[in-house]
């Protein structure tokens, strides 16, 4: 199994092409260059024939509206739909604080963007940790990005996918981190979900992860924490990171690459 993990990509907003003048074809705005990149990137993914892409999130900046946001979005996620490469989103804060949840994934209504789905052997268990530590969903017009919560029902949510016999193994997949990451000798870094120490204990306990991925930080990380690999995804919108994660008889293996 060959997976594309792209994260943060920060899409500038999608200019709409001026008005022609009468008798005349209106001019093409040119691509920006992550735009560009980004569609690089899944040329190769459908060349290389991944079996899918993980976007971990924060797929576009906040224009200051709304709409201009949903367009930018919404065109982005028709072209990447076209390029007939699966893609499993996973929300990001800027998403989550520009747009509807139900934008870029298939939501549960009870979990928000957490979902789960099995491919052979291995069980991927997405969570979203775009909430506050008092429970309310992020939406637009919020702006903390350092309050980051995985409520209860996603914790149960966790708990009960982890606990299933049909699979091999598990990754487990945040935009936000869930590994113990500090900032400096005395504080949790704000990369990092407010709960992530609850979220850890059951990871622990299941005995059955392999992999955690998750991105927001930007510069990237790679730790082992009790056996278990955390891999934080740099993000591309700086120089066009993306990194390629294999799964296969001789274990899991991760390797990034730029475009």
């Amino acid at each position: 199994m060959k997976i594309g993990i792209i994260a943060d990509i920060h899409l500038p907003k999608k200019e709409r092409p001026p008005r022609p003048e009468p008798g005349k074809k209106p001019e093409p705005v040119p691509e920006d260059p992550t735009t560009v990149k980004v569609k690089a990137f899944y040329e190769k993914a459908k060349a290389e024939k991944y079996d899918f892409v993980f976007n971990l999130g924060d797929l576009i900046s906040d224009s200051g509206d709304e709409n201009a946001n949903y367009m930018t979005a919404s065109m982005f996620s028709r072209s990447m739909i076209s390029s007939t490469v699966n893609t499993y989103y996973v929300l990001g804060n800027r998403d989550s604080m520009c747009l509807p949840k139900d934008l870029l994934l298939h939501c549960s209504e009870t979990l928000g963007g957490a979902y789960q789905f099995k491919k052979d052997d291995t069980l991927f268990v997405a969570l979203d940790a775009n909430y506050s530590c008092d429970g309310k969903a992020y939406a637009p017009g919020f702006s903390d990005w350092t309050d980051s919560y995985i409520p209860e029902a996603q914790l149960d949510f966790l708990k009960k996918q982890l606990s299933r016999d049909d699979f091999k193994q598990a990754v487990v997949v945040c935009h936000q981190r869930l590994d113990f990451f500090m900032d400096g000798l005395e504080h949790v870094n704000p990369h990092v979900v407010s709960n992530a120490e609850a979220v850890r204990d059951i990871i622990n306990a299941s005995g059955k992860v392999a992999l955690v991925l998750q991105a927001h930080y930007h510069s990237g990380d790679d730790v082992e924490q009790n056996g278990i690999r955390y891999y934080t995804q740099p993000a591309f919108f700086k120089n066009g990171v993306y990194s390629v994660l294999t799964i296969d008889e001789n274990g899991i293996s991760i390797e990034k690459e730029t475009i």
